[in-house]
């Protein structure tokens, strides 16, 4: 039976283990654990869809083993309420000389080998896919098929657009022969164009798309006209050039008639930033998959990610915009005033209690002086935080956290970190001294 997808309520997320280093090893080292646990954030989110990478190299190694693992995942999401978005050709375009790719350095700028360019050499990619339906074909998880991930994205990378946008332009490298690149990165349409007949023939009951880098690669590589849904990739640097991208994208959608949806977006490394991607989606209804849920050690997870493995949050702002709760940027935001019940002043006390009490002259046992001095420092760092005080890349809190956990804090660390964050206090409060008031005399 045909499945029907109301792509403007897609919720998702892309999704790569936090411990792993790439989708390689992921698969590789999959572990129904961690998927379990990690599809319980995205439930928690009120996230419905996950998109992930299917490494045909994983698959050949061990095909029984890699298929079952999909399976596994695919029934474990739903299990949640997530379903699936399976990439189905990812890599340098495998077949049959993977073995060449795995010598190329880096994995961003995949070459093009002569082997795709000829239909003779697609014959292990449609058998790829025979086994890939066979093993999930079935699977009320399973969401629709994203043919290829990011297929311009080659050495031969070109941009199609022949009168670019200006913020195009302002990140494209000058190429020398736009007519020669553009020859050769057809032959790669050619393999997509084959996949997307090739996948819907076999499989009526679930959409395609295809994982464009840019809305704009859509017309020109033809494939508009063989897809069920547009896909697109944006990581638009401000809130002009996005909105660009998603007026263009609905247009498209309108002209063939067809739904869009963005399956990547948000990197803070971009200046991207989930809030303002999150937000300006749900304000055009174009259904949107963030990259990526999991926090991790790897490259692509520090500028990526919602939650980490313990369950906490890098960014609370990303949570709350993902359940529809946006900062406010207008002209009706308050500002915090937290010396409003003279807190600012007590946190002036209790440091200048803390900071004379701890003086070696003041008493004979010091054991206890960190605690009494972290204790003051924790006072002033909930009125900064709370107020919005400070930069939270770093709070002022986990700060204390790290210096609670040692087992002999170096006092003469902390009395400096508290003197900065009384100060830091005093400015962001606009805190004077009030004549005639007798710290003394502060009932706590």
């Amino acid at each position: 039976m045909k499945r029907t997808v109301d792509y403007s309520s897609l919720r998702g997320f892309n999704y790569t283990q936090s411990d792993a280093g790439n989708d390689r090893d992921f698969w590789e080292n999959y572990h129904h654990d961690i998927v379990e646990r990690d599809m319980g954030y995205a439930e928690r989110l009120r996230l419905n869809c996950v998109r992930i990478f299917l490494p045909y190299m994983v698959y050949k190694k061990d095909p029984d083993k890699f298929l079952a693992d999909v399976k596994d995942f695919i029934g474990t999401a739903w299990k949640h309420g997530v379903a699936t978005n399976p990439i189905v050709y990812f890599g340098a375009f495998f077949f049959p000389f993977e073995e060449e790719f795995e010598k190329v350095e880096g994995e961003t700028l995949r070459p093009l080998r002569k082997t795709i360019r000829t239909p003779e050499s697609w014959k292990a990619g449609e058998e790829y896919f025979d086994r890939l339906l066979g093993a999930i074909g079935e699977e009320p998880g399973l969401l629709f098929w994203d043919i290829s991930n990011e297929p311009g994205y080659t050495d031969e990378f070109v941009t199609w657009y022949d009168e670019e946008p200006k913020f195009v332009q302002d990140f494209r490298p000058a190429v020398p022969d736009m007519k020669e690149l553009r020859e050769k990165q057809e032959k790669t349409w050619e393999f997509i164009r084959h996949f997307c007949k090739y996948v819907k023939s076999k499989d009526p009951d679930h959409d395609i798309g295809v994982g464009n880098i840019f809305i704009w690669e859509t017309e020109p590589s033809r494939t508009a006209e063989l897809v069920d849904v547009i896909v697109f990739h944006d990581y638009s640097a401000t809130r002009a050039r996005l909105r660009q991208v998603l007026e263009m994208a609905l247009e498209l959608g309108k002209k063939y008639n067809k739904p869009v949806v963005d399956n990547e977006m948000c990197c803070i490394g971009r200046a991207n930033p989930y809030d303002m991607a999150i937000e300006l989606h749900e304000e055009y209804h174009v259904g949107w998959f963030l990259f990526e849920l999991m926090i991790g050690e790897d490259g692509w997870n520090r500028v990526h990610g919602v939650v980490y493995p313990d369950g906490t949050v890098r960014d609370p702002s990303i949570a709350a915009a993902i359940l529809g709760f946006y900062r406010n940027r207008k002209e009706t935001a308050i500002r915090s005033d937290v010396e409003q019940e003279n807190y600012v002043e007590r946190a002036i006390f209790y440091a200048d209690k803390a900071l004379r009490g701890t003086r070696r002259n003041a008493r004979r046992d010091h054991s206890g002086d960190a605690m009494e001095l972290l204790e003051a420092c924790e006072f002033a760092a909930n009125l900064l935080e709370g107020g919005e005080l400070v930069p939270m890349a770093y709070p002022p809190t986990a700060k204390i956290e790290a210096y609670r956990r040692m087992a002999h804090p170096d006092c003469d660390e902390i009395r400096d970190f508290l003197i900065d964050l009384i100060e830091t206090l005093k400015k962001g409060a606009h805190y004077t001294e009030k004549r005639n008031e007798r710290m003394e005399e502060l009932r706590i």
